[in-house]
């Protein structure tokens, strides 16, 4: 049975979203293992992919797997833009036609937006399905001000990806943080009515069904901890799949 990524939803079984892909053979054998999503970075950092090799990437997914990889099919690991929220400037020099040109339907958005969002998006013909927003956990009480920072934007994310806060970084750091607080919060209620939650930062395949049986996410997001060591954006077969397994065995 599948289940649409909705607030108040229950999934018995934890999705996976591999992030940091640079090769389409990574994102296709993500997606066999039984990875939901895997994550483009177009935001910075040795794992960034620029325009042209995106495109290509998807492009050869497209090709192998015979259709598009669009939200409502489940059997295909969505592609996730992980972007900058966009500020005016670049919204007009860039954003706009970036995106229609390579046909992602769901973003991942780090930092502060200075403009309203879906307004712009839903007027597009090409209207985007889903927007994911990265919220930076500094300690317990980012956790007990989440709600309160998520009624402030002026858009309705459809997921918060909680991920450790960096003080020179939007993200990405391959750091964990004390997902206790995670499950603090929640008992405390101060994640009633929020959307779901996915959790990056530091996860592995030693560690991820621990961190799901704490934080009970609706989602978990791996990068560093399914690489080969010392090469970045290459992933590890292995880890992959002992990652994807150990994530929805939790």
């Amino acid at each position: 049975m599948r289940l649409e990524l909705g607030y108040n939803t229950y999934m018995p079984v934890t999705r996976v979203k591999i992030c940091g892909i640079m090769r389409a053979d990574d994102a296709a054998l993500a997606a066999e293992l039984g990875a939901n999503s895997f994550g483009l970075n177009f935001v910075g950092g040795p794992r960034m992919i620029d325009d042209q090799k995106a495109f290509e990437l998807l492009q050869a997914l497209r090709d192998r797997f015979g259709r598009e990889p669009m939200p409502d099919r489940s059997a295909f690991a969505i592609p996730v833009a992980l972007v900058r929220a966009p500020s005016r400037r670049y919204w007009q020099a860039q954003w706009h036609s970036d995106l229609n040109y390579l046909r992602i339907k769901r973003f991942q958005l780090y930092g502060e937006d200075e403009i309203d969002l879906l307004s712009h998006l839903d007027d597009n013909a090409n209207r985007n399905d889903g927007y994911w927003k990265v919220m930076p956990v500094f300690d317990r009480s980012s956790l007990a001000g989440l709600s309160q920072a998520v009624t402030g934007l002026s858009w309705k994310p459809q997921a918060i990806v909680l991920d450790t806060a960096s003080p020179d970084k939007l993200g990405g750091t391959g750091q964990s943080f004390n997902w206790h607080w995670i499950a603090e919060a929640r008992a405390a209620g101060e994640l009633d009515g929020l959307p779901p939650l996915i959790l990056a930062g530091g996860l592995t395949p030693d560690n991820v069904a621990e961190a799901i049986r704490i934080a009970r996410p609706y989602a978990v997001d791996v990068s560093s901890g399914v690489e080969v060591p010392g090469k970045p954006g290459i992933k590890d077969p292995i880890k992959m799949r002992d990652f994807i397994q150990a994530a929805q065995s939790a």
